[in-house]
């Protein structure tokens, strides 16, 4: 075991290398200390002076110092003895402070960090971002492109539309061109029948129309037939009811024209009754050589008021009086005429009218033309009409 002594001068050693390392301790702290004011001073205010600059990088402060800082930050300094002043605590109580500036600093330092690490993201964020706004450019430029085809697809569309819708109304016009044709065709074909109705009507009407004709021609003919005995005389006075028209017939054929034993089957007067003007009278002969006898004889009345015509249907009446202006002019002409019932022969031969406006005669002209022809011939008046 040691003695007293060597224990007495291990504790004087102890105590000697205690005093020199807190000399040592209290010179790397003042050090220390210059060294974290003036990096503080640069976090601070940003501003770097070159004794700092040169006590950053003369002293660096060792990770045992920083140690030593935080432990005496964390624990307090021990009291001084009452009644001594410990040299110390001013550079402990800038240290305190300087611990206290620190930690704000590393707090800030932190936030700073932190804003770092934000402005960073925000970096990567507004790089990403940029690319995706080259990325939309490029496809808005694409989607104009695309749009721009579109507009252009949309015009040829709206212009192969037009084309469409024109070649559509040229096929509806075309369509109804068509149908009218279709149409036309139908009124043609229903014309053609029609019209072949119509030529078959027309046919039957004109057969028709002879066959009328012929009946007509049978009843007119029949009618004359029935007066071919008849004799007409006009102007003969003393019209009364209740009067004798055979008798006064048979006393006018004997006084004006010498006739005399004839065979009369009946006389009556006929027409529309005129008072002044007596009406004409009709004879029946039972015999033609009677009648004969007394045209021949009815040139004694020339001059005289009185006249002896035959008596024909009307409608032959009618076609007689067109033919007596031919005659006259064709016996003008020197051609030997003469009128059978109701046609006209001129130099024997049947003559055929053409021009149905040639004038008409009168009753007397008829009369002087009928004195003029060789006796076959009368006509009888118009105006008047058979009972």
């Amino acid at each position: 075991m040691p003695s007293k002594s060597e224990k007495s001068k291990g504790t004087k050693r102890k105590k000697g290398n205690d005093s020199s390392i807190d000399e040592s301790q209290n010179g790397n702290n003042s050090s220390l200390l210059n060294s974290i004011l003036g990096a503080a001073h640069n976090v601070l205010y940003g501003t770097i002076t070159h004794s700092n600059e040169q006590q950053l990088t003369a002293s660096p402060t060792p990770p045992a110092m920083m140690s030593t800082v935080t432990m005496s930050t964390s624990t307090p300094i021990s009291a001084t003895r009452p009644g001594t002043i410990d040299p110390d605590d001013d550079i402990r109580r800038q240290i305190a402070s300087t611990n206290v500036k620190l930690d704000e600093i590393l707090v800030r330092l932190a936030k700073l960090d932190v804003i770092e690490a934000k402005l960073s993201a925000l970096d990567n964020s507004v790089t990403s971002l940029n690319v995706r706004v080259n990325v939309v450019e490029v496809k808005t430029t694409e989607l104009e492109k695309s749009v721009d085809f579109i507009s252009d697809t949309v015009e040829e569309a709206k212009s192969a539309l037009d084309t469409v819708k024109s070649v559509g109304n040229a096929v509806n016009e075309t369509k109804a061109a068509i149908q009218d044709i279709k149409s036309m065709k139908k009124v043609q074909v229903d014309s053609q029948r029609h019209e072949r109705t119509i030529e078959t009507m027309c046919k039957s009407m004109d057969t028709l129309r002879k066959q009328n004709r012929e009946l007509e021609e049978q009843i007119t003919d029949l009618r004359w037939r029935s007066m071919k005995n008849n004799l007409i005389i006009t102007g003969l006075p003393g019209e009364n009811r209740g009067e004798d028209t055979e008798r006064i017939v048979r006393a006018f054929l004997d006084c004006e024209m010498g006739i005399k034993n004839v065979a009369i089957g009946n006389t009556h007067r006929f027409g529309r009754f005129n008072r002044g003007k007596p009406r004409p009278i009709v004879i029946r002969f039972l015999f033609a050589h009677d009648r004969e006898m007394v045209l021949r004889n009815r040139y004694k009345l020339r001059g005289s008021p009185f006249s002896v015509r035959e008596q024909f249907p009307v409608e032959m009446e009618d076609r007689r009086r067109k033919l007596f202006p031919v005659a006259d002019q064709m016996r003008d002409r020197g051609h030997h005429v003469k009128i059978v019932r109701d046609k006209l022969f001129v130099d024997g031969e049947l003559y055929d009218p053409s021009d149905d406006d040639e004038p008409e005669l009168d009753d007397r002209e008829e009369e002087e033309f009928l004195d003029a022809d060789d006796g076959m011939g009368a006509t009888i008046d118009t105006s008047m009409n058979l009972r």
